[in-house]
């Protein structure tokens, strides 16, 4: 689900297009888990374990999501795959952490929704040519302040790692949900504008 920010290219075609547009319904479905996991974090009164746990497990589904799409620029899925797997690592080292605290899960949450708001707003600006490009950039953008704010040591409590974690799962539901049904469209807009270039 990113725009590949080592990517030179400048041309989205048809038939790549169409590639992307294949997977929206998963887009669709990992934007879904987000939103209800989103909420289930707003809502539970949690434990430090079960918060990193569940925390952990969204990673997970997210970096499955990720490395099972190709990316909204067209290109190969490798970048993706290798994103969606340090994801998915990231889950696993959370679920399996012995003895984490809240300064394990406020470093791990952190550095890597900076490291993705990252990846997303240097793909959006790489690729400006994409219909969806300010999609990408504004999740980035939100993203990094969330990581940053996770990052913040002084003051960190459970309540404010249970809300940062909510408010992104639920901005990056709501972006997946937008980007599946742009992304179905994406074919038919094209084919749209070809004739008239």
């Amino acid at each position: 689900m990113l725009l590949n920010p080592l990517s030179e290219r400048d041309v989205f075609e048809i038939d790549e297009a169409e590639e992307v547009a294949r997977g929206w319904w998963l887009f669709l479905l990992s934007g879904l888990v987000s939103l209800v996991f989103g909420a289930l974090i707003l809502s539970i009164d949690w434990t430090l374990d079960g918060l990193a746990a569940f925390v952990g497990t969204l990673f997970i589904v997210h970096g499955a999501a990720i490395a099972l799409t190709r990316p909204l620029d067209g290109g190969t899925r490798s970048t993706n795959f290798v994103v969606g797997l340090a994801s998915a690592v990231a889950g696993i080292v959370l679920l399996a952490w012995p003895g984490r605290g809240l300064y394990t899960l406020a470093v791990f949450f952190g550095a890597w929704i900076v490291a993705q708001g990252v990846l997303h707003v240097v793909g959006a600006f790489v690729h400006r040519h994409a219909p969806f490009w300010w999609l990408v950039l504004a999740l980035g953008l939100i993203e990094v302040p969330i990581g940053i704010w996770a990052l913040r040591r002084p003051g960190l409590t459970l309540a404010v790692m249970i809300t940062l974690a909510g408010v992104w799962a639920i901005v990056t539901g709501i972006w997946q949900c937008l980007i599946a049904f742009e992304v179905r469209s994406l074919p038919k807009r094209l084919n749209r504008l070809r004739p008239a270039v």
